[in-house]
């Protein structure tokens, strides 16, 4: 593996930012790579679900610690979102087997572009609205059904464009369960995981990953990550979480 400065620096300010904020690592490495490093957008995704893994898995660890995971909700989610990530897979590898490569990263470059204006807006409405959002279902039953099918429509985003596996899910729990915010979050980064292992061993067996970048990525970020956790309480968190999808939003419309 060859020393990257840039793709380094790029990963240690995405790392600073997720440690600012616990959100936007995965919705703002993909654009970052492409048009700041210049990454195909093919590669820029299955590069960044391979650098996502990596890194939810240190977060994993302390909320399970913390016993902040609702275990039965992340696999209700996963169990929908782990195929659906396939099926997007899937339909990325079909595109690249009967389209021009060029036409394939066109419409994955404005597939991404798409989902980081409703990613951002998303994250916007969470802000601006009341620190909890209705709860529209608790029922075991029906939760039952909704979470899968919101995880495999979430899944099915996520394999193709590498957005969402945090933000859309963490806005699917609160609609859906009754779980609090702590607990949201756990379980969030659980599903993830198990989202994101699936998705990345995809792309990578698609040859859809370049494991030097992705190794330039963590070795910026995993300390950058550190010191955004330590300087978080000295932050406002508020106008930082609205400048990220600001930025999410202005990225997207020039993506598309």
């Amino acid at each position: 593996m060859h020393l990257q400065p840039q793709v380094i620096a790029l990963g240690a300010f995405v790392g600073v930012l997720v440690g600012l904020t616990g959100m936007g690592g995965a919705s703002l490495m993909t654009p970052l790579l492409v048009l700041v490093v210049g990454v195909r957008p093919v590669l820029a995704v299955g590069t960044d679900l391979v650098y996502s893994f990596v890194s939810k898995i240190a977060g994993l660890g302390v909320h399970a610690r913390q016993k902040t995971v609702h275990w039965k909700t992340a696999l209700r989610v996963a169990s929908g979102s782990i195929p659906g990530s396939l099926l997007g897979l899937g339909t990325l590898t079909f595109m690249q087997r009967r389209m021009d490569m060029q036409d394939v990263d066109q419409v994955v470059l404005h597939l991404l572009g798409m989902m980081l204006v409703i990613v951002g807006l998303a994250m916007t409405l969470r802000l601006l609205l009341p620190a909890r959002l209705p709860t529209l279902w608790t029922s075991e039953r029906q939760q039952k059904l909704l979470l899968p099918v919101g995880g495999a429509l979430v899944g099915f985003i996520v394999g193709l464009t590498s957005v969402g596996s945090g933000t859309l899910v963490v806005v699917l729990l609160t609609l859906v369960t009754p779980l609090p915010a702590a607990r949201i979050v756990g379980t969030d980064i659980a599903q993830a995981v198990m989202l994101l292992a699936a998705s990345s061993t995809g792309h990578l067996l698609a040859g859809n990953v370049d494991l030097s970048m992705t190794g330039n990525l963590l070795i910026g970020s995993i300390p950058s990550v550190i010191v955004g956790s330590r300087l978080c309480n000295r932050i406002p968190e508020r106008p930082l979480r609205l400048s990220l999808a600001a930025v999410l939003l202005v990225s997207g419309l020039r993506l598309l």
